[in-house]
């Protein structure tokens, strides 16, 4: 079991990494984008779909769709990262159900709300990532493609995988402009994703 886990310092960092991305993962879904009727891409896009067709709770439907991706991608991400990972999903699972829910919905247009979604995830994202962690669904096959290629950017991927869930959600909100919401979205959780990632790294190196 001592060679899954991590060592005592670099649990709390991972833990403290998981506080921050899940609260503004929560930020980007319960104050961003359900008020705007768009479904933000990837696991957390589909359980919002979800939410919307069966009133199920984000974190919930989150939790219930990893698991046939987990199933899919043991094998290559080990049980390490799996160990990792599943703290990080309960985590963000609780915060989006019983924390950042409580947070007044956002007032403004659905334009501002998918871009401000968008950053806010994307900056969740790159603290979790940096820790060799994911909050489960499609960042599994994200990790997956990123250790088979590992010159492609985790904001390129994301954009993918996020871009298929994105024109799902058209017929589900029957609204052609939650597909533009939609990929605006997945447009700047790329940008700022990438964006955050380089900057961690190169405050390491001048560390």
């Amino acid at each position: 079991m001592r060679h899954i886990l991590p060592e005592r310092k670099e649990l709390l960092l991972s833990l403290l990494a998981d506080l921050i991305g899940a609260f503004l993962l929560g930020i980007s879904v319960d104050v961003f984008a359900i008020y705007a009727d768009f479904a933000p891409g990837g696991v957390t896009g589909l359980a919002v779909i979800c939410h919307y067709l069966f009133s199920l709770p984000v974190g919930l439907g989150t939790l219930l769709i990893n698991i046939p991706v987990i199933l899919f991608t043991w094998k290559r991400l080990g049980p390490r990262f799996f160990a990792m990972s599943l703290k990080t999903m309960i985590l963000c699972a609780l915060v989006v159900d019983h924390v950042t829910i409580f947070l007044p919905s956002f007032s403004g247009s659905r334009g501002a709300a998918s871009v401000l979604a968008g950053i806010a995830a994307g900056i969740g994202y790159a603290f979790i990532f940096d820790k060799d962690s994911c909050t489960g669904g499609t960042d599994f096959i994200i990790f997956a493609l990123k250790h088979a290629h590992p010159r492609l950017s985790y904001g390129l991927i994301a954009f993918l995988i996020d871009g298929t869930i994105v024109v799902l959600s058209v017929f589900v909100f029957r609204d052609v402009l939650s597909f533009v919401y939609g990929m605006i979205y997945s447009l700047f959780a790329s940008l700022s994703m990438d964006a955050v990632t380089r900057l961690i790294a190169f405050a390491r190196l001048k560390s």
